[in-house]
């Protein structure tokens, strides 16, 4: 059925619909990929198939390869579909028997051997189909007679009433549940002046949320694109139609009507896009050929010949303008000659003048390039200062940080031996008037060991405070060194703990193990062990640790 469209662009169609035909040129240039992929699929199948023994298994597998090789190759599924039969017979399964006899006629139609087909359906009696079958079978009698229609041509020849009433058979035995619901029931609409924006809308709302990947996605984007063009939606018609053909050429389909039909519309009656006919037309034919389907390529031949006729139409015209073309040539290559003698003399003239200019500009990138190295000296001599400045600043700011820390931990060191003679004089004097006073079981207890735990927890807050004031940021910046499941966090009322302590001395310049210990009143094996256990922490090398820490943190002079 020839439709004209109304010219829209290249190809005579909306923006959505070049879209998805961009998309199906793209897939059509890659349908080899699919085929192997489809024929691999089969392979690994097949090789599945040897474990199948008994009658089940051997039926299921059978009737499996016959749609595996349905669309693809109609003699494999030929035969696949005759050894169903044949174990459905030897096994008494009326029920085997009828449903790959159904499958056998679907095959049978789609390689164009109709009356074949309508014989095989005779055979099945009706009467006893069990209700699963009876879609399956109405459905294959629309599927028969809507071809035959077609090939026998006419509006209203008596296949096409027969399509009609199966049409009204199958809406009577088909619920809403089955799975081709939606199919049958836009094909019920299909072909008639009815209308059913319901079944549309929920068409298309299926249509466009799958992946257009089997066979069921490409006949319901084809009946869709059917009812779209039946309302005058052109623009849609063709879109659905290209995405109906997309799922055929990505499932490997052979038995592809939706490209025939798409050929039809973007040839727009030779007023479309030839080029893309063609090669739909050509891409059909060559499914046709290999199936085969001999009815189909008699269809298609009528389309081919019509863009083959077209395509010499505009070969013609194509020719006459290259021959107007080609005295425009002749005349522009005699202007052309007239122009390059003109062309040489100025040259002589200008090959002169330009030796003249190159003298010049040699001399100028002389004094050019001797600027250059000039430039790159004086970059290099303001690097170098600049370099001298930034190593100055840095030792500028080892020897404020130096001079800040020195200040700060001899005022606290004044602070301290201030406070410890004053705590010495106050013990002297207490003692020595317990001792004139025999009090001397007193002077023991004051003179107990808890005492200096006291005095030596109150010196280590004092440090703690005084090197936290300095570099706020030290703890922070020394577990960045750290494990992140390993870092130290002192506890709920420490500022810093034993192995915090122990590198807060190193960062000021502490660094051996024996002047810690007298520092933090301990022995030397528990600052080394603590430093061992700490460096093992690292997350980088442990001969660099001791060195990194002396550069952590930040000191801040906001004291």
């Amino acid at each position: 059925m020839a439709i004209a469209l109304t010219a829209c662009g290249r190809t005579g169609s909306s923006g959505a619909a070049d879209a998805e035909l961009s998309r199906l040129d793209s897939l059509i240039d890659q349908h080899d990929i699919f085929e192997k992929k489809k024929l691999n699929r089969i392979s690994d199948l097949r090789a599945g198939g040897y474990k199948a023994v008994t009658p089940s298994e051997q039926y299921l597998f059978s009737d499996m390869m016959f749609n595996e090789f349905l669309t693809l190759k109609a003699d494999s599924a030929a035969k696949y579909v005759d050894r169903c039969i044949a174990i459905a017979q030897d096994n008494g399964n009326e029920e085997w028997e009828a449903k790959s006899k159904i499958n056998k006629a679907e095959m049978l139609t789609g390689t164009g051997l109709l009356h074949e087909a309508e014989e095989v359906m005779l055979s099945i009696n009706a009467s006893t189909l069990p209700e699963s079958l009876k879609v399956a079978y109405y459905g294959q009698k629309i599927y028969l007679y809507g071809h035959l229609g077609f090939y026998a041509g006419g509006e209203g020849n008596i296949y096409f009433d027969k399509e009609r009433a199966y049409k009204d058979s199958i809406m009577q035995v088909i619920t809403p549940s089955h799975p081709e619901y939606l199919w049958y029931k836009a094909g019920n609409i299909a072909g008639t002046d009815r209308t059913d924006p319901e079944v549309v809308k929920e068409l298309k709302k299926r249509v466009d949320s799958s992946k257009h990947n089997t066979r069921q996605d490409a006949k319901e984007a084809y009946i869709l694109a059917k009812l779209f063009e039946q309302s005058g939606d052109l623009g849609n018609a063709m879109k659905y139609m290209a995405t109906s053909a997309i799922a055929d050429v990505r499932i490997a389909n052979a038995e592809i009507a939706s490209l025939e039909e798409l050929a039809q519309m973007v040839f727009n009656g030779g007023k479309g896009d030839i080029d893309r006919a063609y090669s739909y037309v050509n891409y059909s034919m060559n499914k046709a050929l290999t199936y085969p389907n001999r009815a189909r390529s008699i269809g298609i031949t009528r389309i081919m010949d019509q863009v083959n006729k077209a395509y010499q139409e505009r070969m013609s015209q194509q020719q006459h303008r290259n021959e107007i073309a080609f005295i425009v040539v002749c005349i522009l290559a005699l202007i052309l000659i007239s122009s390059l003698i003109t062309i040489i003399l100025q040259n002589r003239r200008l090959r002169k003048q330009s030796e003249r200019l190159d003298n010049t500009n040699k001399s100028l990138n002389d004094n050019v390039r001797e600027l250059s190295e000039a430039h790159e000296k004086l970059n290099a001599a303001n690097e170098r200062l600049r370099q001298l400045n930034e190593d100055l600043r840095h030792k500028n700011d080892q020897l404020n940080e130096a001079s800040y820390v020195k200040e700060e931990y001899m005022g606290y060191l004044f602070s301290v031996c201030s406070n410890y003679i004053g705590k010495l004089e106050n013990l002297r004097q207490s003692v020595y008037a317990k001792a004139v006073s025999k009090k001397y079981k007193e002077i023991v207890e004051d003179t107990q060991a808890d005492i200096m735990k006291t005095e030596l927890k109150e010196f280590y807050h004092s440090f703690d405070t005084i090197f936290l004031n300095i570099y706020p940021d030290f703890i922070s910046d020394f577990n960045s060194l750290l494990q992140e499941d390993k870092r130290i966090v002192p506890k709920e009322g420490e500022l810093l703990n034993t192995e915090l302590r122990i590198y807060a001395l190193v960062r000021l310049g502490i660094t051996d193990s024996v002047k810690i210990a007298e520092f933090l009143h301990c022995s030397p094996q528990t600052v080394y062990n603590n430093r061992f256990r700490v460096r093992n922490k690292a997350i980088i090398d442990k001969k660099d640790f001791a060195e990194t820490v002396r550069t952590l943190g930040k000191y801040s002079c906001n004291t």
